[in-house]
């Protein structure tokens, strides 16, 4: 269900960009999703094993941060990133004029 709802967030943003761009915007969704069920695993691994784990080496033994944490965190940047170059797709929308009391008084004072 999750998966659904997830690629239909980003088919909406996928609608809002400019169809000679819609290739690349295709794959990089096709590369969220695939992320997003990633970091579903990971963090499934990381609940049940903690964010630590030994580590041997030759007669030692040492407690490092786990390969699942290390893999998420990485993920999760490069998801972000990902999320980035995929809304930059989206052509850019003028911000509406604010309204300024003082901006409009000058405004008004200029007629």
């Amino acid at each position: 269900m999750a998966r659904k709802k997830k690629i239909a967030e980003l088919e909406e943003i996928l609608g809002r960009i400019p169809e000679d761009k819609k290739y690349i915007g295709r794959k990089i969704i096709d590369e969220l999703v695939f992320m997003q069920e990633t970091l579903t695993a990971l963090k499934r691994k990381i609940k049940e094993n903690g964010t630590e784990e030994e580590f041997v080496q030759g007669k030692q033994n040492f407690v490092r941060e786990s390969t699942a944490l290390r893999s998420y965190n990485t993920t999760v940047q490069r998801y972000s990133a990902l999320y980035k170059q995929l809304t930059d797709l989206m052509p850019k929308t003028q911000e509406p004029e604010k309204s300024n009391a003082v901006y409009d008084f000058i405004k008004g004072g200029a007629k």
